[in-house]
């Protein structure tokens, strides 16, 4: 018997797979952004967006995403979208919603289509399973806004926001937990998430939000977080807000942060390329938010990730 979680994991690998290969079509997160926004339910506690175009034209992208294919299970996946399927995984994903419950076991993602219609993509999820087990019988069943693909003895399901946008649940197994993060009929904008994402630029390349309290030093309380990341002309900039129990808080957490800061660049222990990473970061306090940005090369940024991957040139 096949785990159902392997349908789920093939309909990931094949999600993935389109974007690895994404090209020069336009790209937009606003449609899988409306489906979350709207389908949320109110105890959602992170939500985060991706822009696949913007992305996709980055080098961190084509340095770092490739890295996928060497692993042998989704290379078989890849390999199988396209032999099987008959698919070119080009201009496909549109945009990328991540949404998780506040102990991230929960959650589902919202991906924005393009180019591939449900029954096409149901037919090639059921054909890419039954190349894993040729023993194995696979159906597919649409159910409302539904889609169900059982295979041997196990189900999975995904479902679906209009005609292009997907719905896939951590737990693809739990039809009950997919149709709870598709159905909170705009119940996000009432909550505390609602209400900090509101802040957010959801246009930016990468963006997210979060709310929960969290200490992040004796007497000091984190009550969400909220932020984004752009490109531009070879440039990477973020920033990212802290919201805190209170000003004082934030001005506190400011002061020691800054001083921590201090001597780590006057102590020139660091490798030249963290070094110019952590000068470019500014750490300011507004009312009872910590803003943190930076802007740099991104030649730069993946001189320092490389380095720390790495492990500082270490054994």
């Amino acid at each position: 018997m096949v785990p159902a979680m392997r349908i789920a994991g093939i309909f990931a690998a094949i999600a993935l797979s389109f974007v690895a290969f994404h090209g020069d079509a336009r790209a937009d997160a606003g449609k899988a952004w409306a489906a979350a926004r709207t389908g949320l339910p109110a105890d959602a506690k992170f939500v985060f967006g991706l822009d696949i175009a913007a992305l996709a034209k980055t080098q961190l992208f084509a340095t770092y995403f490739p890295k996928l294919k060497e692993k042998p299970d989704a290379a078989k996946v890849l390999d199988a979208v396209k032999d099987i399927c008959k698919l070119d995984p080009v201009a496909i994903v549109q945009g990328l919603v991540l949404a998780m419950s506040a102990d991230q076991q929960d959650g589902a993602a919202y991906v924005a289509l393009s180019g591939i219609d449900r029954t096409k993509l149901s037919t090639c999820i059921q054909q890419v399973a039954q190349g894993q087990d040729k023993d194995a019988k696979v159906t597919v069943k649409q159910d409302g806004n539904l889609t169900e693909i059982s295979m041997g003895g196990d189900t999975a399901f995904f479902g679906w926001v209009g005609k292009d946008v997907v719905v896939v649940s951590l737990h693809a197994q739990d039809k009950s937990t997919l149709t709870k993060w598709m159905g909170g009929k705009g119940a996000l904008a009432k909550s505390d998430l609602g209400k900090t994402v509101a802040k957010v630029n959801t246009s930016a390349a990468i963006w997210g939000a979060g709310t929960g309290d969290k200490e992040v030093q004796p007497g000091i309380t984190a009550k969400g977080l909220y932020g984004t990341v752009t490109y531009a002309k070879g440039n990477v900039s973020a920033e990212i807000h802290a919201v805190m129990s209170s000003p004082d808080e934030a001005t506190k957490m400011v002061t020691t942060t800054n001083q921590q800061l201090d001597v780590v660049k006057q102590g020139g222990q660091l490798p030249p390329d963290l070094a110019a990473l952590v000068k470019a970061l500014t750490i300011t306090a507004d009312k009872d938010q910590i803003r943190v940005a930076a802007t740099v090369a991104e030649k730069d940024l993946l001189s320092a990730l490389a380095l720390v991957i790495n492990g500082f040139g270490g054994p």
